[in-house]
């Protein structure tokens, strides 16, 4: 087991390990477009309508796991910062155990699935795509939750760029139509898989220790609980699309989706790299200003340079959708959504309450986010007929209010943590 690290270099200022990592998630953007340019101008609004609606069921899966991966993904790190290696690998073994448990009960639950959805061949074979993505994501989340130090990020940018050239090379399936498209989305998945496996950096074997799996789930299911809201209240733009409207109409929805998540790259690669950071420190030196001050810095950077892409992306959109002629409908919405864009990064706040292990304010979180979300939902159809419009500007607010009211509480609880410290 290497437990060793690289040495921190700097390049334009930020560590070596993550510019390399932020860079890389960088490269994914045109990757993704050229990705996505295929699968667009190939694949009918219909069916990646029909292909949206499953994935839904990713969301909903991963109840099976009750949080014991999310309390791994936070003790572990802090437990190495206090020098706890011990006591950090039973977490890791319990956690990879109930892990393999949770795939054994996925691939019972498949003929299940069929029964329901039927045998409908255009509803069937997503369907068993969807649940095999599923069985893999739960290992890829184990693997990617071990993955802390700085020489293991830096092969975890080394698979993200392998990763890349796949998704390049398998580009091609897409032309086959839409069961081509399905066979990409599996590849993709399977190659993850085997190459985090791969590098993985603690190569143990599984095995429940029962005393760690009990506090697993104390910490990881109030963790859970919050994260599997907010991914929740996150489908509740398609769902709503799926109630008001038909595929055709999700489908459309689907370019907005794809600028959201390209956008949401930056936050989401800082937040993945900073999070096992901020535990390792916080098991360490126990300073928590000095992690929302950090956090802070994550915040204002990001919000420059997304605002700094979205006005050139708003000159851009106007070419780029014509490329996608089966999309021209959706070029209002695209330029609509870019006000959403340099928000995106609001659920850090979260991630700063889930550090801090502050169940009440996590709660406070979730709680703001679906009352915003939900009802511009329903308040905006009043005063706005489209729906697609409707589901855009419910964003924007939602966005925007979600990050003031976190940023507020993150303020609030690092000042309750200093007053506690000094009596």
């Amino acid at each position: 087991m290497n437990t060793q690290t690289v040495r921190s270099k700097k390049v334009f200022g930020l560590n070596k390990t993550l510019f390399k990592y932020i860079s890389v998630s960088y490269l994914s953007i045109p990757v993704s477009l050229v990705t996505g340019f295929f699968a667009f101008r190939n694949i009918d609004p219909y069916y990646m309508g029909i292909w949206s609606a499953f994935t839904i069921l990713e969301t909903y899966a991963v109840f099976l796991r009750i949080g014991i991966v999310n309390g791994m993904n936070r003790e572990l790190p802090f437990k190495m910062g206090k020098g706890d290696v011990s006591g950090a690998m039973k977490y890791a073994e319990t956690t990879l155990a109930f892990t393999i448990l949770d795939v054994l009960l996925l691939f019972l639950l498949i003929p299940v699935a069929i029964y329901v959805v039927g045998f409908k061949e255009v509803y069937l074979v997503p369907l068993v795509i969807t649940v095999l993505r599923i069985i893999m994501s739960f290992y890829i989340t184990y693997l990617s939750a071990t993955f802390r130090s700085d020489d293991n990020f830096d092969k975890l940018s080394n698979i993200q760029i392998f990763l890349l050239v796949i998704k390049l090379l398998l580009c091609p399936l897409v032309l086959l139509g839409f069961y081509g498209f399905l066979a990409y989305e599996l590849l993709l998945v399977l190659g993850n898989v085997i190459l985090l496996h791969y590098y993985r950096p603690y190569r143990i074997k599984p095995k429940l220790h029962k005393p760690e799996l009990i506090q697993l789930f104390k910490l990881g299911f109030p963790i859970f609980l919050s994260s599997y809201a907010i991914n929740f209240i996150d489908t509740l733009p398609k769902l709503y699309i799926i109630k008001e409207s038909t595929a055709e109409t999700l489908g459309l929805y689907s370019p907005v989706l794809m600028l959201l998540s390209t956008v949401a790259i930056l936050p989401n690669t800082l937040s993945t790299y900073l999070y096992p950071k901020f535990s390792f420190n916080l098991g360490k030196e126990d300073d928590p200003m000095d992690i929302f001050r950090k956090l802070l810095k994550v915040y204002f950077y990001s919000f420059i340079v997304i605002v700094l892409a979205c006005i050139a992306g708003y000159f851009i959109l106007d070419y780029f959708i014509l490329l996608f002629p089966k999309y021209n409908n959706s070029l209002p919405y695209l330029k609509l959504a870019l006000l959403a864009c340099p928000f995106v990064f609001f659920k850090l706040g979260n991630m700063f309450n889930v550090v801090m292990k502050k169940y009440n304010y996590m709660l406070f979180f979730v709680l703001a986010y679906a009352l915003i979300q939900g009802v511009t939902l329903l308040l905006l159809p009043k005063y706005i007929n489209d729906i697609l419009d409707v589901v855009v500007v419910s964003q924007i607010i939602t966005s925007v209010l979600v990050l003031l009211v976190s940023v507020l509480m993150n303020y609030i609880l690092v000042q309750s943590l200093i007053r506690s410290k000094q009596t």
